[in-house]
Formats: structure tokens, sequence, C-alpha cells
């Protein structure tokens, strides 16, 4: 007999449907279970333990990342006035998600969330019965067209105002052949001016071995997993302007508190968030 999925409260959660396999891992309840979570299985809880093999840093990076996605909603919103979210990638809830972020500074604040996996379309359907400024959609980011055009997409968020497209760090688990510069062209043409691109991706700058090792166990779960080097990374942002710091290790994007670079290179995400120049604020 099959284990149940879990959520965090120990309940079980709602059946996603005929499409949910869970005799393989699925890379959103490997990271689940690097962030300490329960909504994971025995095959998920294997390739997290290979990944700590890979790397023993592995949890921290996850975590780190989570905390730089945090930290970009908050600037946004807060700085920026940014009131609308779409989170492609989203993964398994965790401790305080971006409504939460983003809602917790303004109330009116929508957030959309986009995954494959779907057991975490099963969780993001439980919110929607607490909250109406949260949509969940199941799709791909291979095929940004069918988010544009999903109806979920057009009820939250609307093009003529800044929204912001979160993407930490799904990119990295497209192929080059899955053309991922082609996939953020069509978000960002998508995107009004002043619109903004968060995102983070695996980077083997500092520590090759150790990527290379862990990407290796993520393709094992997601084949077409893929780290980057940082001109690459920096291309995917296209002609936005970066926010300062710009495109960095992600535990020194606007830390909470300083770290050291040599501490923070061992978090191997680069990220960085950039907006989308106005046309009309560029000379002639």
């Amino acid at each position: 007999m099959s284990e149940a999925p879990l959520r965090r409260d120990g309940e079980p959660i709602r059946d996603p449907g005929p499409t949910m396999t869970l005799a393989a891992p699925s890379i959103a309840r490997v990271v689940d279970c690097l962030l300490g979570g329960k909504d994971n299985f025995r095959a998920d809880r294997e390739r997290a333990r290979e990944a700590v093999a890979a790397d023993p840093l592995i949890q921290q990076v996850v975590v780190e990342n989570r905390r730089f996605s945090r930290r970009a909603v908050r600037y946004l919103v807060r700085e920026c006035g940014v009131t609308q979210f779409v989170d492609i990638g989203t993964g398994l809830p965790a401790a305080e998600n971006a409504h939460d972020i983003a809602q917790g500074h303004d109330a009116s604040a929508r957030v959309l969330y986009v995954d494959n996996d779907p057991i975490v379309v099963a969780h993001g359907q439980a919110l929607l019965a607490e909250n109406d400024r949260i949509g969940v959609v199941h799709a791909d980011l291979r095929d940004p067209g069918a988010i544009l055009g999903h109806p979920e997409f057009t009820r939250l968020i609307d093009l003529d105002e800044p929204v912001a497209v979160l993407l930490t760090p799904v990119l990295q688990f497209l192929s080059d052949a899955d053309r991922p510069e082609e996939v953020m062209r069509r978000i960002r043409d998508a995107l009004p001016p002043g619109g903004h691109l968060v995102l983070s991706h695996a980077c083997p700058e500092a520590r090759p071995r150790q990527v290379e090792g862990v990407m290796d166990v993520y393709r094992s779960v997601v084949p077409s997993a893929t780290a980057r080097e940082r001109e690459r990374i920096a291309g995917f942002f296209g002609d936005f302007t970066f926010a300062e710091p710009g495109l960095t290790w992600v535990s020194s994007w606007r830390p909470d508190v300083a770290v050291p670079p040599r501490v923070a290179e061992r978090v191997w995400q680069l990220g960085g968030v950039a907006r989308k120049p106005d046309p009309a604020a560029v000379p002639a």
C-alpha cells in the first residue's frame, strides 16, 4: 500500500488526481525533505540523502534560496509598490510563502502560484478556500503561453500594472534543449514596463565539484537539470535593470545580517531582482 502524503500538520492532503505518481521521486518533494518538511516519500528521502552526500551544505543552499525569495518579495512590496506576483515552480508550501510575505505588507496583494507537480497543486488548492487573492495553476515553465493565457492568470494578474515573476530556482531544471533563453524572452516581453524578474540559478563558479554532484542527483529526478555560468544566468534578465547589489550569491542579496563573501559563495545559487525599463523614460 502506498503511504499517503501528509501536510505539515500531519493530516493527509487531498488527492490531486490520477496524474500524480508516487513511485518516482519528485524534485519538489526532494527539496521539501531538504527543508525538513514531511510532504515526501521514501524515494524522495533517498535522493535527498544522495544530495547531502554530494554537498553537505545542500540544505543550507535550499534554505538560503528560500530566504532570498522572501527578501525579494518584501523588497518589491515595500520599496517598489508591487502587489502582483507570479511564482513559477513554487514548490511545496513552507513557512512564509510568497503570499504570506506580500499580503503581510499589503493585504490587497495577489499571488498566482504555478507548478507542474500535482501534489504542489493539491496543496495550493487548499489555500484557495481561505484566500481569494491566491490562484494555483498546474502548468510548466517550458510553455509560458499556457501560464500567461490561463484563466487564473487573467483573473488575478493585470498586465497594465507592475507585476513580478519569481523563478527561484526553477530555470535550472530546464535543459538547453528546452530553449530557456526563448522561454525567458517570452516572459520578459509579457511583462509591462515596471515589471520585475526575481531569478535564482545554480552556478558552478565557486564550488564546481559540489554543484555538479548535486546536479547529478537532481538529474536522476529531473533529467533536464542544468547548472549554468554567471554570464549565461545574467543573460536571462535581458535588458532589465538590476536592483542593488545586482546578480550575486543569494545569501548576499540584501541580507538581514551581513554575510562574508567566502561564506556567501558556499551557497552556490546566483540570484537577482531586475526591473523592466520604461521605453518612455529612455531618451530618443
